[in-house]
């Protein structure tokens, strides 16, 4: 079977573009995850509720969506030495 990759890394700069069904589908769920935790936050006037509960969900959503595209993603050029 042929490695087939998810994510197509992106010729200009850093990231990667889904480019399979599967690819896709991680980016929605991501996407949906990110709404989910925006409209069930408690939006209290406290600061410390917002940087304890608010940002840390979000940033490790963004972290496994970071990890999954690496995974299944083609390997990027940004990182290759040149000879």
């Amino acid at each position: 079977m042929k490695n087939l990759y998810w994510f197509r890394a992106r010729k200009h700069g850093i990231g990667w573009v889904p480019v399979t069904w599967q690819g896709w589908l991680v980016l929605l769920m991501y996407v949906i995850a990110l709404v989910y935790v925006f409209f069930n936050h408690d939006y209290s006037p406290s600061v410390q509720i917002i940087w304890t509960h608010f940002w840390p969900k979000i940033i490790l959503l963004t972290l496994v969506l970071i990890i999954v595209t690496y995974i299944k993603g083609e390997p990027t050029t940004w990182h290759k030495r040149k000879s």
